[in-house]
């Protein structure tokens, strides 16, 4: 019998996360955090991480070998257990092919616990990776072109991305340089588009999706609510001692909101634009998300505020 888990899926600021916690104090439930910016330790504003504690945990039976060595720290949000979040420092590289591995045995620790995990994000194809078992492309690299793919701006990179693969170009995170040269590396080594090279494999899980739907107004101006709220919770400093420690051409510092204000910081534009810059290329991205989600007809979509209670008794039944 496979394990059963859930996942609630949507664009940013709409209500992801509170729903997470209030299905999880209900259901026993243990959330995984699917997000691609979330993983990074010490970007913490600018990711709209939830507000937590790390607390020291025993080390359980049936629990992984990597509890012997130090990782017995547990983030606790309302007494929830989180997952997935600062996994690593901003400066290291890290996969999705790693995080697979990591949610799957994060998820078998969960079920040992008689506990539901519940997957909670925005990062689409890393959810999609999970859920449908991708198997990922094995074409190593080649340090000699990723070096020159690396040199180039963001924009030159997805405008050959989206001449090459155009079907990937719709869905790709054109914000996510690693992403990107990844994405042109394999397409350009293979001959295949990237988007192509993803098969998906025996699926492991049941699996309840929950997509939380608003309408783009409500939405944006959530996302104006949230950028302005970031603004005023640090966002400015926490960029700054970012960039001071790790300067602003590492991948991490390259997602919206952290590369706007990293330019004001260099002096090159003013705060107020890179602010509306924020804002606009958010609610962009929000767009993106939806088309994404919008493909699976698997996912169960909602409206902010209903009631998924019965869904979810009805799924663990």
């Amino acid at each position: 019998m496979k394990p059963k888990i859930l996942a609630i899926v949507g664009p940013t600021a709409s209500g992801k996360t509170s729903l997470g916690i209030d299905i999880a104090k209900k259901f026993h439930g243990e959330i995984i955090s699917v997000d691609s910016r979330q993983i990074y330790r010490g970007m913490n504003v600018g990711t709209a991480k939830p507000e937590g504690e790390w607390i020291e945990t025993d080390i359980e039976k049936g629990g992984s070998i990597n509890q012997l060595f130090g990782a017995r720290r547990t983030f606790l949000v309302e007494g929830i257990p989180h997952w997935g979040i600062d996994l690593i420092d901003p400066d290291t590289s890290y996969s999705v092919a790693e995080f697979k591995t990591y949610v799957q045995t994060k998820i078998q620790e969960i079920v040992l616990r008689g506990h539901l995990p519940i997957l909670v994000g925005g990062t689409g194809f890393w959810l999609k990776v999970i859920i449908d078992n991708l198997d990922l492309t094995q074409t190593p690299a080649d340090e000699g072109l990723r070096s020159q793919l690396e040199t180039r701006t963001l924009g030159d990179l997805f405008h050959e991305y989206k001449q090459l693969d155009p079907l990937g170009a719709e869905f790709i995170d054109k914000q996510n340089k690693r992403r990107l040269v990844r994405a042109l590396e394999v397409t350009k080594l293979t001959g295949k588009p990237f988007s192509e090279q993803q098969t998906v494999g025996e699926s492991l899980y049941e699996v309840l999706q929950i997509g939380l739907s608003i309408l783009r107004e409500v939405l944006n101006e959530r996302i104006d609510i949230r950028v302005d709220e970031m603004i005023a919770c640090g966002l400015i400093d926490e960029v700054r001692s970012l960039k001071d420690r790790y300067g602003c051409e590492v991948e991490s510092m390259t997602g919206i909101g952290y590369q706007q204000i990293c330019r004001f910081l260099s002096g090159e534009q003013k705060l107020c634009e890179a602010i509306e810059e924020v804002k606009n290329d958010t609610h962009q991205y929000a767009k993106r998300q939806m088309t994404w989600f919008k493909r699976d007809e698997r996912i169960m979509w909602i409206e902010p505020g209903q009631s998924i209670d019965q869904l979810v008794r009805e799924f663990l039944k």
